[in-house]
């Protein structure tokens, strides 16, 4: 157990992260020139450089933002080791920054005619930028409500056999997760650059390409950590929280696949009954500290 739990540790030790870290900077910067680079020579290879993405140079901005939210779920994996809340609370970092993402797309498709305001890209630039403002704030009274930031230090696991049997089990379960994102990773790369990424046959919707599939992995993350919190404990407000987590991540993964204005409704639903239901949790516990 000891070897696994060990095996288990390497891939989120600080050296790692940093390094890790670093590497993804370069990528995203390097995306960013590549994918600019390739805007302006497009009119010289129509046939292989076209598609929506090669429409305008704000697009560019999408590629880097790709790259950072592949680290964006590193850290999700990360932190579902040191507290449950975080884990959470990073599930809704990357919903804000897959919106930020799409705002940029958004940009590229605005109306300023006449009739700017019947006009479905604008509608939908509307709808973006409003769902960015409520989720933003809800992380911030998330973080608020949770007590802590994430990147705060964490105390050592307690000595209670209990929990500390279920932050190892969180352990190996992370570790598990780190795997099932790395493979995720190259095969959806892999599955882009065949279907024609942005040469002949563009890829429009990049969050059915990864996002999808990985909140799918995240929901049956979220019911093993529900399932393991029962094993370990029955302090009700707790498994009451970790299962409206469960629900609250059922709500985001619908969203990659709804309509516009109802994927938006999905996303500010799926986080607001986080936060809510993280508040009612918390106020139990307090009225079981009182005398």
């Amino acid at each position: 157990m000891n070897l696994i739990l060990a095996w288990a540790e390497r891939p989120f030790t600080p050296k790692f992260r940093a390094i890790l870290g670093r590497f993804t900077l370069i990528a995203a910067i390097a995306s960013f020139l590549i994918h600019l680079g390739l805007y302006f020579i497009k009119s010289w290879y129509p046939d292989w450089i076209n598609g929506p993405l090669f429409s305008h140079p704000i697009n560019a901005i999408y590629t880097p933002f790709s790259v950072l939210l592949l680290f964006e779920t590193y850290l999700l994996v990360y932190y579902l080791r040191r507290s449950t809340t975080i884990y959470v609370a990073k599930q809704y970092e990357i919903m804000v920054l897959i919106l930020i993402r799409g705002v940029f797309k958004d940009l590229t498709h605005l109306e300023l005619g006449r009739n700017f305001h019947w006009n479905s890209g604008n509608i939908e630039l509307v709808w973006d930028l409003l769902c960015v403002l409520v989720v933003y704030v809800c992380v911030l009274l998330f973080y608020r409500t949770s007590g802590y930031l994430s990147d705060q230090e964490f105390p050592n696991p307690p000595e209670a056999l209990n929990l500390r049997r279920f932050i190892n089990s969180k352990n190996i379960l992370a570790f598990g997760l780190f795997a099932v994102l790395v493979g995720l990773a190259a095969t959806s790369l892999v599955s882009w650059i065949q279907s024609g990424s942005a040469l002949e046959n563009p890829v429009t919707d990049l969050n059915a390409v990864f996002f999808d599939q990985f909140y799918t992995v995240l929901i049956v993350s979220d019911v093993f950590i529900l399932l393991l919190s029962l094993l370990y404990s029955d302090d009700f407000p707790t498994i009451i929280r970790n299962s409206s987590f469960v629900i609250s991540t059922i709500l985001l993964k619908l969203s990659f696949t709804a309509e516009s204005g109802v994927a938006q409704l999905l996303i500010v639903g799926g986080v607001s009954f986080g936060l809510v239901m993280l508040w009612v949790t918390n106020a139990y516990h307090r009225l079981g500290t009182k005398p």
